[in-house]
């Protein structure tokens, strides 16, 4: 956010932040950047570190392609003015804007131009590793291009959720807006349009007794938990697919949600704290001596949010801020009812989605593999665009994904498993890459045809690759123009 995605970074020479803007406190100022002063230091030894490995390895990150992208439009505003008009929009809208630096917001004002482009985004979501988000940032981008900045509109009406999934979303913006003031900026709480239930809480429910869940009264529901943990818990829930990390589930909605483990991972080091600002003991310093717990406020509140009807906060094991938060959900004050109900894990009435939520869930999941930048992303989404087709009559959807699914593992094995220079292996992949092409096409999936063509090109002959071009790729480039 700071070091490499600024604006200030952007106007040195190197795209770099000197060391004393970023250690003084009074240049980027406490508010802005919460990094703790006298760790600041020693984070900017850590910097140059990260710098110099990426110069001996010869690779480069995300800031270096945004920024490396501006350098271009700049020099092509001015230099081939036709060339950048190519590139530009007359609008640009954009979501889940605090997921995005100062440097990638400019880009976004670069392609719009001042008035042609649209922002929406929720700070108290912003969770994404390496980026702090205040929408004072856009603010600062406004200025750096010289352009006015319309005051931010507040939208609060939530569509998704109803008021008893909202009221507990209220209670997790309370500690994070009476703790962390500078951690994100207090707006009004969301209003649903619905009633609902509150959310349930099962405290010291085994793996076992929720792998039933999952089988029978919750079919279907997702599993949140941290994402570092996703995996292992997919692993012990039987290979459950419909297993997300929170951050990769921002952004996403499901009907039924359960937050499994949430506050038993939260490390070691945080539990104490963590314990005392649920319960209300937190000191006025709290958020200098723990800016950490403010990302796992976020965390929760995303995933809270992410629920349309019904949510349970599940813990398997007792922990220090685990019990705490128990207590907290489950307690009712003087003029509000608690945000959450116990719930006995015999009384959980039977939710399982309905063939054509399966069906919808199914599409999205498809939908987010195909636009997913890693094969190993798009693999796990497709596997569980798979399992939830399965669940229904439609069997068309399930061959459809699994068509997608077996060309996604031949690419990935095209990267570690073969040899361009062997002639064996080139037969092998120009009759596979041949075959699967045919059966996407016979689906539609014209977009993973592409892809499939251009991993392997390096390894056809030029016979071959005409041959392909011709009877695939040319017609979806003709359809394409004709539509």
């Amino acid at each position: 956010t700071f070091l490499k995605g600024s604006i200030e970074a952007f106007q040195t020479p190197e795209g770099i932040l000197p060391r004393d803007e970023f250690v003084e406190v009074e240049r980027l100022g406490k508010n802005r950047c919460r990094i703790p002063v006298e760790l600041r230091e020693q984070v900017y030894d850590e910097f140059l570190q990260y710098q110099k490995y990426l110069q001996d390895q010869q690779l480069w990150d995300d800031c270096d392609r945004v920024r490396h992208l501006l350098l271009r439009m700049k020099d092509a505003k001015k230099e081939d003015p036709d060339a950048f008009a190519q590139v530009q929009r007359c609008k640009v809208y954009v979501d889940e804007v605090q997921d995005y630096t100062q440097l990638e917001i400019l880009l976004f004002f670069y392609l719009s131009g001042p008035n042609g482009l649209f922002l929406a985004g929720d700070p108290a979501q912003s969770v994404v590793e390496g980026t702090e988000f205040r929408f004072e940032e856009v603010r600062g981008v406004g200025h750096f291009v010289g352009s006015v900045i319309q005051k931010p509109k507040t939208v609060n009406v939530n569509f998704r959720s109803h008021s008893g999934i909202l009221n507990c979303a209220g209670g997790v913006l309370d500690l994070m807006f009476t703790h962390f003031p500078s951690s994100a900026k207090q707006l009004k709480k969301d209003k649903g349009l619905f009633q609902g239930s509150r959310p349930g809480v099962l405290l010291g429910t085994s793996i076992d007794q929720l792998n039933i869940l999952l089988g029978d009264k919750l079919k279907g529901a997702v599993v949140l938990t941290h994402d570092e943990s996703a995996r292992h818990c997919r692993r012990l829930l039987n290979d459950y697919k419909l297993v997300y990390g929170v951050r990769e589930a921002k952004g996403l909605e499901f009907k039924t949600v359960i937050i499994l483990d949430f506050f038993r991972e939260i490390p070691s080091s945080l539990q104490k704290p963590w314990r005392e600002l649920v319960l209300g003991r937190a000191t006025q310093d709290f958020e200098h001596s723990y800016p950490l717990v403010a990302t796992f406020l976020k965390l929760l509140y995303t995933g809270v949010t992410r629920c349309i009807e019904k949510l349970f906060f599940v813990e398997t094991k007792s922990s220090t801020a685990g019990d705490a938060s128990m207590r907290w959900l489950t307690k009712q004050v003087s003029g509000r009812a608690s945000y959450a109900t116990r719930n006995n894990i015999n009384d959980v009435e039977a939710m399982s989605m309905t063939s054509d939520e399966f069906i919808s869930e199914g599409i999205n999941n498809a939908e987010l593999a195909q636009a997913a930048m890693e094969l190993d992303q798009s693999q796990m989404l497709l596997e569980r665009s798979i399992w939830c087709f399965e669940q229904t009559d439609i069997i068309e959807l399930a061959a459809k994904a699994r068509i997608h699914y077996i060309s996604v593992l031949f690419r990935l094995e095209i990267q570690v498993t073969y040899d361009e220079k062997n002639s064996n292996d080139v037969a092998v992949i120009e009759m596979r890459a041949a075959q699967l092409m045919e059966s996407l096409t016979k689906e539609g999936l014209f977009f993973e045809v592409l892809n499939i063509f251009s991993s392997v090109t390096a390894f056809l002959s030029e016979y071959a690759k005409e041959e392909l071009e011709k009877r695939f790729i040319r017609k979806i480039q003709l359809a394409g123009k004709e539509e």
